[in-house]
């Protein structure tokens, strides 16, 4: 956490613990040529959390020949997010793109991504997100169907809200439901693919994919089933011309330019990954530490299930500004953010404050340290979610989406998708934690609980 750390966390007002909040602990020494690469790798988060509690706004790493800047401050965030030119997405070399290809996440070239995100504003307009409600009402009520048959259920909850979140993603995305891709898209293959990304992001040095290690031939198949999966769906797609309401016919129709030329197979294919593996871990990883949090607030669950059952409620439509369930929400993804870093690359040699950034240097926005930057959040590690009801603070301050020219474009249908399953949980069960003790999350691309973890849900 950014700012002093403390000896020991206060037990009356926060009822919630994790490793996010606990005392960071020193790292593993640097060594010669590797740098700082060991502390990354056994526990990014505790590294980059013990090197905020300095209270510094930045903090050089070193990964063999890599430099890599840590920006821990909100303001130091804003002058990042601010200049797009000078701070770009990683550039051709960022291993995402072996995954991702030229998707909005992980396109480099600014102008191609501005186009292409212009093309594709239409897949999460307010017209098409309405269009999706029902698709994801549906898929809410019956994810919760299956907990209603006990009086009580023992959720085990990060692989519950995976489930959820690709049968979301593959019934808004092909109107199918997630057993269709279930057998090429698990959650094993999404945790492997983005541990074999961050594992090349954080390594000094890489071989080529094409070498034929037992790890890049594991990779090379499971990312050859994937295309299978994804060009499949697209030729019956083009084949029938049957149209469903759904993400991949607003891919099809897409233009992109003055020209409005049709996006191609493989860019439809760059942006079908982006949203499935992308977007379904993210909203698996919110919802699973919003659970958690509710969970350990009881009241808050009872000021929400009030809320949506009130003669007002605007239940099923995503959560209406100012209500404690939005507020809910928020807060959750402010103290664990579904991103707890995000990666630019310094295109010049630039400054931020009086920190020294050489061109090609990485440039990681630590979410976890901003989020509870002391000179923005009063109270920063306590869970109080009426500080959200004016709405969110400004730029460079709360960045589960991120912010500026890049904040990602799912923005409403995630928060329309999270929405509704809590709805759905809090309409028909009670959530109670099973242990005291609350679960350790680890830092990836996403934020998720190390060993997975519990609650109980009991039927109302």
């Amino acid at each position: 956490m950014a700012g002093t750390v403390r000896t020991a966390l206060p037990t009356r007002d926060i009822r919630h613990d994790s490793g996010v909040l606990a005392l960071p602990k020193a790292p593993r020494v640097r060594v010669p040529v590797l740098g700082d690469l060991l502390r990354l790798r056994s526990d990014l988060l505790n590294a980059i959390q013990y090197a905020a509690s300095s209270g510094s706004d930045v903090s050089h790493f070193k990964v063999g020949p890599k430099s890599m800047l840590f920006v821990h401050r909100s303001a130091a965030a804003d002058v990042v997010l601010s200049d797009i030119h000078t701070f770009g997405k990683p550039d051709a070399k960022n291993p995402l793109r072996a995954v991702l290809g030229d998707g909005l996440v992980s396109n480099p070239d600014h102008e191609d991504w501005l186009q292409r995100r212009r093309a594709l504003q239409p897949m999460y307009s307010r017209p098409s997100i309405a269009g999706m409600r029902q698709k994801l009402a549906s898929v809410a009520a019956e994810c919760t169907r299956r907990w209603e048959h006990h009086d009580r259920t023992v959720l085990n909850v990060y692989e519950e809200m995976l489930s959820f979140t690709l049968d979301s993603v593959s019934t808004c995305m092909f109107s199918r439901s997630g057993d269709t891709v279930s057998d090429i898209v698990t959650p094993a293959t999404a945790s492997f693919l983005l541990d074999f990304v961050e594992r090349r992001i954080r390594k000094p040095f890489s071989l080529p994919v094409g070498v034929p290690t037992r790890r890049h031939r594991h990779f090379t198949s499971t990312l050859r089933g994937l295309d299978d999966l994804v060009h499949g769906l697209i030729d019956e797609r083009r084949r029938t011309g049957e149209q469903h309401g759904d993400l991949l016919d607003i891919l099809l129709s897409a233009g992109v330019g003055d020209a409005a030329e049709p996006l191609t197979d493989r860019e439809i294919r760059d942006e079908i990954l982006t949203t499935i593996l992308a977007g379904y871990e993210t909203t698996a990883s919110a919802l699973t530490w919003i659970l958690y949090l509710l969970a350990c607030y009881p009241e808050v669950q009872r000021q929400i299930r009030q809320e949506i059952r009130s003669p007002a409620s605007t239940s099923g439509k995503g959560p209406r500004s100012g209500t404690v369930l939005e507020c809910a929400i928020n807060e959750s993804m402010r103290l664990f953010p579904p991103s707890p870093t995000i990666p630019r690359q310094a295109n010049k040699d630039a400054l931020i404050g009086s920190a020294e950034v050489p061109e090609g240097s990485f440039v990681m926005l630590n979410v976890a340290a901003i989020h509870r930057d002391p000179t923005v959040w009063e109270k920063p590690d306590e869970f109080i979610p009426e500080r959200f009801a004016n709405g969110t603070p400004g730029k460079g301050t709360y960045l589960p989406f991120g912010a500026g020219a890049h904040m990602c474009i799912g923005k409403g249908f995630a928060m329309m998708e999270i929405s509704m399953l809590v709805e759905n949980v809090l309409d028909k069960f009670e959530i109670s934690l099973r242990d005291s003790a609350g679960p350790e999350p680890r830092a990836l691309i996403t934020l998720r609980p190390r060993d997975g973890f519990e609650l109980t849900l009991t039927r109302i």
